[in-house]
Parts: structure tokens; C-alpha cells; sequence
């Protein structure tokens, strides 16, 4: 598996002010209800679809599904709160 890098978020918020990157909010089902604060611009993809078609060995392109929105010849960078 790979580990990507952790950036500090004044790093982060300067490539999304400059259009480098996106971010995408992986924040748990049951704890996105209750936060009321969130980066403007991002993406909201559940996680728990996505573990669990990987815990069943779900083919790639049904897992893949659930990332369509998110763009791909931008940087990326994933946050939960």
C-alpha cells in the first residue's frame, strides 16, 4: 500500500488557492453531519463505500464509481476532520 506524504495545511491552502490542487473531504458518514466548518471548493467523497468494496474484492471499476467527480490532472489532497 502506498502512504502518500502529509502536507501542512498553510502548504495545502496555497495550492488551492493557486488552482494546484483540490480538496477532498473524506470525512467519516458519521461525523460529516456534525462539522460545520469545511474547505470551500471541495469534494465530498464517502469513505465507507469505498472500504467496503475493497474488504468484499469488489472489481476497480465499480470502486473506481465513487471518484468520478474527482478530477484527474489535478494534485489531490485528502483531509477529515
Amino acid at each position: 500500500m502506498m502512504i502518500a506524504p502529509r502536507i501542512d495545511p498553510a502548504a495545502a491552502k496555497a495550492r488551492f488557492d493557486a488552482g494546484a490542487a483540490v480538496p477532498l473531504d473524506v470525512t467519516s458518514s458519521l461525523v460529516y453531519p456534525a462539522v460545520s466548518h469545511r474547505i470551500p471548493g471541495s469534494i465530498r467523497v464517502p469513505p465507507e463505500p469505498i472500504i467496503r468494496g475493497l474488504q468484499a474484492a469488489r472489481p476497480v471499476s465499480e470502486i473506481l464509481r465513487y471518484l468520478e467527480s474527482v478530477p484527474a490532472d489535478r494534485e489531490i489532497i485528502a483531509y477529515c476532520t
